[in-house]
């Protein structure tokens, strides 16, 4: 008869593997959950954000697209009297090497909304240390940006798609006024008879566009009226130097003085002589 406190190796066997189960169980919690191996040696850096863009624990770390880590935590710290997101990342050892201190980090997205990760860009110092700090890049366009920029653009077109409907604008007046619309009816028929007479008309305009005898008479005569305006640009131009009769006159005043007495003279001489040609003239016949 079999002693019932007697431990069967059935029973064994089951107890192993439950406790096996459980193990494997509790490591793949573990590595899924954070996103890591348990057997592996890590490197932890920091950095510090203002805004973390929905970047949550576990989300991964990668250099040129290939993961080398995972972010282990995220803390609220306070530097310099502003509140700050302390960000802690764990490099695998095999690849922690490559990260050096002056690299930079950027947060970007899998996709339009996929998850958020760390894209370290690195540089040309030494290697990081575990406790090491590497600088946060945030001037590039983030998705809140684009979300708050397509917002804004949609606010704008439902105002003027409301401002259009209520006939506001020149669009609105246009589509809700009756007159307006009529206004803009004749000014098109009107150009589009101006259109055909000028088309089918006999007027000088007509001419002017399809004879070419004429367009080239107009042209000479353009460069006649420009040749002239040149001559006479000429002409004043020679007037107003010193050099010639007339330019002396304008810029010398002593000239002009002299021949203004002169001319004085000369009437005074010819008003005595009209008045006493005896004093003058004397005629003898022998």
């Amino acid at each position: 008869m079999r002693n019932p406190n007697t431990l069967k190796w059935s029973d064994l066997k089951t107890g192993i593997f439950f406790m096996v189960g459980i193990g494997l169980a509790a490591y793949l919690g573990l590595v899924v959950g954070k996103n890591s191996s348990l057997f592996k040696s890590v490197t932890t850096i920091n950095m510090l954000a203002p805004n973390v863009e929905n970047l949550a624990e576990n989300n991964y770390v990668s250099v040129a697209g290939k993961k080398i880590g995972t972010v282990s935590s995220l803390d609220f710290v306070t530097r310099d009297d502003s509140l700050m997101v302390l960000i802690e990342l764990k490099l695998q050892n095999e690849h922690a090497d490559i990260v050096t201190r002056d690299s930079r980090a950027s947060i970007k997205s899998l996709g339009i909304l996929g998850d958020k990760y760390i894209d370290i860009t690195t540089g040309h110092a030494e290697p990081v240390t575990s406790g090491d700090y590497i600088a946060l890049d945030q001037s590039g366009v983030s998705m809140s940006s684009l979300t708050e920029s397509a917002a804004k653009a949609m606010e704008e077109l439902n105002t003027l798609l409301a401002d259009i409907n209520e006939g506001r604008g020149p669009v609105g007046r246009l589509l809700k006024s009756e007159e307006m619309a009529d206004n803009l009816d004749e000014t098109i028929a009107s150009l589009n008879s101006f259109s055909k007479e000028l088309r089918d008309g006999d007027g000088a305009l007509q001419k002017l566009i399809s004879d070419k005898s004429l367009a080239t008479d107009l042209a000479q005569a353009v460069a006649n009226i420009n040749d002239a305006a040149s001559n006479a640009d000429e002409l004043f131009s020679k007037l107003s130097s010193d050099n010639g009769t007339i330019g002396q006159l304008h810029s010398n005043p002593a000239l002009y003085r002299n021949l203004n007495e002169s001319l004085q003279s000369l009437d005074s001489l010819l008003v005595d002589l009209k008045e006493n040609p005896k004093r003058y003239v004397r005629f003898s016949i022998f």
